[in-house]
């Protein structure tokens, strides 16, 4: 059983993967394809992160989900990101996983001026 599952084999979710791994952890990898990194202790499974009941059953009995997948286009994220989102979040709550989410900086808009912390205004310049 996984003690650690990861959405998505992107940069992040394969170096996530990667470093779990390496330290002894058993990870499980989601991805459509069942791409991942290769690895004693990594498994690799092919599926629909977006399907709410199926990434719950691949993530019983994790202690924590890492949420790294984006839709592949950002003219796709408007249409493909809200059901991925979701279905995270419920394997997370029906699993009482702890749900690590990686982000961008996007809804800060131009780099600010100085440090950012945690009081930085929102200030997305785009949809």
């Amino acid at each position: 059983m996984a003690k650690h599952v990861v959405i998505g084999a992107g940069s992040i979710g394969t170096n996530v993967a990667r470093l779990l791994a390496d330290r002894g952890e058993s990870v499980r990898i989601v991805t459509r394809s069942g791409s991942g990194p290769e690895h004693g202790l990594i498994e690799r499974v092919a599926a629909d992160a977006s399907d709410p009941s199926r990434l719950t059953e691949l993530s019983r009995g994790a202690d924590v989900i890492y949420h790294c997948a984006n839709p592949p286009s950002y003219t796709m994220w408007e249409r493909l990101l809200p059901p991925l989102q979701t279905a995270v979040v419920a394997a997370a709550a029906a699993n009482d996983a702890v749900l690590a989410l990686t982000g961008s900086l996007y809804a800060y808009g131009p780099q600010p001026d100085g440090r950012m912390d945690e009081r930085t205004p929102m200030a997305a310049v785009g949809r």
